[in-house]
């Protein structure tokens, strides 16, 4: 009876789509906990003054499971209009602030996975966009893929993943520069579904 749990557990884990980083233990963390202030969906970079938002677009947070849903790939005009209507200053973030998230430690996820507890490999990896443009080819926009930390360019209308991100943070410090937990979880939901 033992092997086979062991065997259903293993199986469904190798089947899942979620990944789970391989780290060098020689070379030291680029994105340490101790940088980031948690408040439930949201992560503030106290090295960047960034407010993150914990979980993929399509995702929801849920304090006993962390990042749970399915992540919804979107064009980047689609993606940029979703952090529009959600307010409260979300948007797409720069090339520049994504790879700012980047561990270098680490691949297959090349995030801080206690930060950011779910990445999805879609098959050919795990591409979100940024908001920078290709210089020498205006009509491409980066993303970076972190499975493995490539940074890389795409046309704006292909579907790929999306974290949003927000400058600053509140100065309520009882919040801990996180704002209120949840608040705008419902018409997130809404806007996934138009």
């Amino acid at each position: 009876m033992k092997r086979i749990i062991t065997f259903l557990i293993l199986a469904s884990w190798l089947t899942s789509n979620v990944v789970l980083a391989v780290c060098d233990e020689n070379i030291a963390e680029s994105t340490p906990l101790s940088r980031f202030v948690l408040n439930d969906s949201e992560a503030y970079d106290q090295q960047t003054n960034l407010t993150w938002n914990r979980c993929s677009v399509g995702t929801t947070w849920t304090s006993d499971a962390g990042c749970v849903g399915e992540v919804k790939l979107l064009g980047l005009d689609k993606a940029k209009q979703f952090a529009q209507n959600l307010g409260d200053g979300w948007r797409i973030p720069t090339i520049e602030e994504l790879y700012s998230i980047v561990e270098q430690k680490c691949f297959n996820p090349t995030i801080n996975s206690r930060v950011f507890p779910t990445v999805t490999n879609f098959g050919e990896g795990a591409p979100y966009w940024s908001d920078s443009n290709v210089e020498e080819i205006p009509s491409l926009i980066y993303f970076i893929d972190f499975l493995d930390g490539a940074v890389d360019g795409h046309t704006k209308g292909f579907p790929l993943a999306v974290r949003l991100v927000r400058s600053g943070c509140l100065s309520d410090t009882s919040r801990r520069c996180g704002g209120e937990p949840g608040r705008h979880q419902a018409y997130h939901d809404e806007l996934l579904e138009e």
